[in-house]
């Protein structure tokens, strides 16, 4: 049985980003960023996604971090 924790980022109803503690293209463990779109006709769906292991998520939000914080 696989458990994974999704965080959906969501700022408009038709797309969003979801981050989930999975490696979506190993089925392992690290962390795959999606790009979703809503579509009533033939569900939502996945347009674009990177996956990668913890360090390297780990990396990318300290950088984005360092990029924005006040």
């Amino acid at each position: 049985m696989n458990i994974s924790t999704k965080i959906t980022i969501q700022n408009h109803s038709g797309f969003w980003y979801e981050v989930e503690d999975t490696h979506t293209d190993a089925g392992c463990f690290g962390c795959t960023i999606s790009y979703w779109e809503e579509d009533s006709e033939r569900g939502d769906k996945r347009h674009q996604y990177i996956c990668m292991d913890k360090e390297e998520a780990l990396a990318i939000a300290d950088a984005i971090y360092k990029l924005f914080k006040n």
